[in-house]
This record gives structure tokens, C-alpha cells and sequence, in this order.
């Protein structure tokens, strides 16, 4: 996936899974218990990648309002342990890099159905660990990105008492945009803050 598109997906799911997701649920849990490649909401950047790789890997395309930065890592001198590439937010100013958002991808050529096998691994794991969340059922939905309709992206979502939020996304694209933007289906895992949430719904485009 080219990280020119990568928030638009973001916005959109967000967009599409929001109306079901503020009710409250009955109590709290801690969204840093669960992590990605070893990395929590909270942690500094600078616990597991240097300034430079920071600063060398930033995505190509950014929100309108710059209060956060996105990082878009994939293809450093190591190779992740799960994922294929991590997009992470941290607020523009904060020397010290701190997350407030990270998306974990896999992806997947010709081979699609272990998307979803991967996609209910996770998210049992997510129900065991967050099971006080409020959890979103999955859903299936067209993705609006591609015009010829023919591009699902079936997600699910848990918010947390502190109104944090994981997310898990499998992005089941179209022939026509694997042979025009040799785009791949994608598996993709979010975690995110509530302040960063509600940022990206009400004041990220603006």
C-alpha cells in the first residue's frame, strides 16, 4: 500500500464505523496492554527507532492541519517481526516523539482469505484482553475510494471506557487497482487515542 493513501482509508473507516462507536462501554481497560511490533500508544518513538529514522521516513502525504506528523516505516536495515510496514502518529512539536496513533500492515498477493483468518486471530485476542470494551460487530463495506465499487473493506472496532480505540481492517481491493496502482489487499491493525480519534474525525481536514 503507497502511504498516499493510507489516511484517506483511515478517514474513511473512521467516518463509516463512528456512528456505532460512541456508546460508552461499562468499564475501563488499558489500550497499552496491547501492542504492535513492541511498540504501545504512549511510548516515545525514540525507545525503538533512532532521530533519523524517525525523520527520514516520513509519509509522503500528511492531514491538512499539521497538529500531528505521520511516519510511514517500512523497509528499514530490519525487518518487523509481524507486520510489513507501521504508520504512526506523533504531535508535530513533541521532541520526544511520543504515539498517539499506530497502524500495523500486512500484505497479502493473491492470497486473500489468510486476511480474514488473520483478522479473527486478532481480533480473539483483542476480545480476551479488552473484555469490558465496547465491541463493534464486523462489517462489510464497499470502499469508496474505487469508483468501480468492485473494493471491500470489512473492519472491526473496540473502544475502550477512555474512549481510545483498536481497530482491525481488511482492505479487499479490486483487479482494476492491483493492475493500475499494483495496490495489494491489506490487513491492518490501528490503535489510537481518544484525543487523536476525535482530532482526525472534527479537525484533521481542516
Amino acid at each position: 500500500m503507497k502511504p498516499t493513501t493510507k489516511l484517506m482509508k483511515r478517514l474513511s473507516l473512521y467516518l463509516f464505523l463512528v456512528l456505532f462507536a460512541f456508546p460508552a462501554p461499562s468499564q475501563a481497560d488499558d489500550i497499552r496492554d496491547f501492542q504492535i511490533e513492541g511498540i504501545s500508544l504512549g511510548d516515545s518513538l525514540l525507545k525503538h527507532f533512532t532521530k533519523k529514522e524517525i525523520e527520514t521516513n516520513l509519509s509522503e502525504v500528511q492531514y491538512p492541519n499539521r497538529k500531528y506528523t505521520i511516519v510511514w516505516l517500512r523497509n528499514l536495515s530490519f525487518n518487523f517481526e509481524i507486520y510489513d510496514a507501521l504508520t504512526i502518529a506523533y504531535e508535530t512539536y513533541d521532541k520526544k516523539y511520543y504515539v498517539h496513533s499506530i497502524v500495523g500492515s500486512i500484505y497479502y498477493k493473491n492470497n486473500f482469505e489468510r486476511c480474514y483468518k488473520k483478522m479473527e486471530e486478532i481480533e480473539e485476542e483483542l476480545s480476551d484482553m479488552f473484555n469490558n470494551a465496547k465491541h463493534i460487530p464486523t462489517v462489510t463495506t464497499k470502499h469508496n475510494y474505487d469508483k468501480t465499487g468492485n473494493s471491500k473493506m470489512t473492519a472491526t472496532m473496540f473502544i475502550l471506557a477512555s474512549g481510545d480505540e483498536a481497530q482491525i481492517t481488511c482492505f479487499d481491493w479490486s483487479k482494476e487497482l492491483f493492475k493500475k496502482e499494483s495496490r495489494l489487499d491489506e490487513l491492518g491493525v490501528s490503535l489510537s487515542t481518544k484525543e487523536f480519534g476525535k482530532w482526525v474525525f472534527a479537525e484533521a481536514y481542516k
